[in-house]
């Protein structure tokens, strides 16, 4: 199974959906989902079924554009709850249609946590609740923050999920999150080592540094940056699942 982990980012996500176009383009199927944060909500969005233009439909629209700005009015992302969850058809994760996980982080203990059950909409939101933008969320009486904490290209998850070969995307450069740091609800600092990145097989990491995760005015150009960058490493990429394919003939 061809597993795509796609990584945090908030805004930036829409190079996500670039990246997916191009897949698309080329024919290729992923079987399974991880994500976190911005990655979270794209990557349950593509399991429910929706292809890459529908899901910049419905980021571009004027009910998730006011969804959000109330989110951030509020400094809580419950506000988008109906939409995301509307959007999803109010499904728990196991309906989605194909294998998906959330990561988040636990704000007690800084530990990762990863949803493979439970309403998708709160899950993915709760994987987008980068302090101290947003309010963590509460899923089974725990509240949890940005998954990107503790495993911001959760490479790994997509093959707990049964992927034998993952495709992952980095928003930021994965060695910046090698180390990450995360102050819990108690005020204690934990040094997290990151290691979902090392587990993808291809890394894409489009090059959006000119970008901040709230820059959604942008979202057209990081789609075109990340579209460009799936499609310089198509040739790589196709090569690699043929190999793959060829092996498990052989």
């Amino acid at each position: 199974m061809i597993g795509l982990a796609l990584g945090s980012g908030g805004a930036k996500g829409m190079a996500h959906l670039g990246a997916l176009q191009a897949f698309a383009e080329n024919g290729i199927v992923f079987d399974v989902f991880a994500g976190t944060s911005a990655g979270a909500i794209v990557g349950a969005l593509s399991a429910r079924g929706y292809g890459p233009q529908d899901i910049v439909g419905l980021m571009t629209g004027s009910s998730y554009g006011g969804a959000v700005l109330g989110s951030m009015l509020k400094g809580s992302l419950e506000p988008m709850v109906p939409i995301v969850d509307d959007a999803l058809g109010g499904t728990d994760i196991s309906e989605l249609g194909k294998p998906f996980c959330a990561i988040v982080t636990n704000v007690k203990d800084g530990t990762e946590r990863v949803l493979t059950q439970g309403n998708a909409a709160r899950a993915v939101l709760a994987s987008s609740s980068i302090a101290p933008l947003f309010q963590p969320m509460k899923i089974d009486g725990e509240s949890y923050a940005d998954g990107a904490y503790c495993n911001a290209v959760p490479g790994d998850a997509a093959r707990r999920l049964g992927a034998d070969f993952v495709i992952g995307i980095a928003l930021s450069f994965a060695e910046n999150y090698r180390q990450t740091q995360f102050v819990t609800s108690g005020g204690e600092r934990k040094n997290i080592r990151q290691t979902g990145f090392e587990k993808c097989d291809i890394l894409l990491e489009p090059d959006l540094r000119n970008f901040k995760p709230i820059d959604i005015q942008y979202g057209a150009q990081m789609y075109d940056i990340g579209y460009a960058c799936a499609q310089e490493r198509m040739g790589e990429i196709l090569r690699a699942i043929r190999g793959r394919a060829e092996k498990r003939t052989v």
